[in-house]
């Protein structure tokens, strides 16, 4: 893992915290970012933190780009670029941008879009290492732009107690009511949004040691390896009338980060599948506030609809039968 970590040399806490210094740079030549109109928000708030004003731009149906929009945008309001790589696939449209480009990564560790690492257009590219090694933190980022100032490193020991704490929250749902894991729910949506647009953010940490060791020592061909197959074989178990995948292919190199789908009724088959145990993920349910929200339809379905299944690494047949038959009716 030390010749992936070489290459996105500047370690951070989170990815967040890598965007932000970025952002902060940039912030001194520029007054607006790009932002994809679907979103998590931290991104956008790292980028309103840093003095940036952002401004959206639209994807299509399968989240890639709609090149001809952000270029209309971009002749009217030249500026920076932020895209995200969603789930591990790499955005095709990376290298045609007329303009600076950030990659937010965080979903794309260990990535590559056929020959060449994901990360490596723009001029700068935030990694979450957390996200795909499971550790309890850490971010890292490549750039091209003035020097970053270091980050000094976290004296932590507690990333294994802290990923196990995790766990453990995320396995209560096993065997728990549907109408009382909603009410849980409604809870914990209230929460993430003071969270990610309320709440004190610290930026200027450093990854903990104990984090970055056992990062050092993953085997990043078994990850890719393994994610790539449990992609697949998830995909073969779960019925189609389920859900329809968000991406038609698994592209040559990419390393996923979850199965995501399409599924409706999405609300009621997460807390069925809590209800059994298994704990999907949702990315991008709050758009910025600053979003217009009518003038992207496409994102709004992706915030609506779209579920993400696990399928890490550490994951087998019989975890993997598991999760499709959670997601049964």
């Amino acid at each position: 893992m030390r010749e992936e970590l070489a290459f996105a040399p500047h370690r951070h806490h989170f990815c967040r915290d890598a965007l932000y210094d970025v952002f902060r740079l940039l912030a001194r030549e520029h007054r607006i970012v790009w932002m994809p109109s679907f979103h998590c928000g931290m991104e956008v708030r790292a980028a309103v933190d840093a003095g940036l004003t952002p401004r959206y731009y639209r994807l299509r149906g399968d989240l890639s780009i709609d090149e001809d929009d952000l270029a209309m945008r971009l002749r009217e309001s030249p500026g920076p670029v932020l895209l995200i790589h969603y789930f591990g696939f790499a955005q095709p449209a990376a290298p045609r941008i007329a303009a600076p480009v950030v990659e937010d990564c965080s979903h794309a560790f260990l990535s590559r879009d056929g020959d060449v690492a994901v990360g490596t257009h723009g001029v700068a590219a935030a990694f979450s290492l957390y996200k795909t090694c499971g550790t309890a933190e850490g971010g890292a980022m490549r750039t091209a732009l003035a020097t970053v100032a270091p980050r000094m490193p976290l004296v932590a020991w507690d990333a294994e107690v802290a990923a196990a704490r995790k766990r453990r929250r995320d396995a209560r749902g096993a065997g728990v009511a549907v109408d009382d894991l909603a009410r849980r729910l409604e809870t914990r949506v209230e929460v993430s949004w003071r969270r990610i647009f309320e709440g004190p953010w610290r930026y200027g940490e450093g990854i903990s040691r104990l984090s970055l060791a056992l990062v050092e020592r993953m085997d990043p061909c078994e990850i890719v390896e393994r994610r790539r197959a449990n992609y697949v074989r998830l995909l073969e178990l779960v019925a189609l009338e389920q859900g329809d995948p968000v991406f038609a292919a698994l592209p040559e190199g990419c390393c996923p980060l979850y199965l995501p789908l399409f599924v409706r009724d999405r609300t009621a088959v997460m807390l069925r599948m809590q209800s059994r145990g298994v704990e999907p993920f949702v990315f991008g349910l709050f758009h910025h506030p600053t979003l217009p929200v009518d003038e992207f339809p496409e994102s709004k379905r992706m915030r609506e609809e779209i579920l993400c299944l696990p399928i890490h690494h550490q994951l087998g047949e019989r975890e993997l039968r598991r999760v499709a038959e959670a997601m049964a009716p």
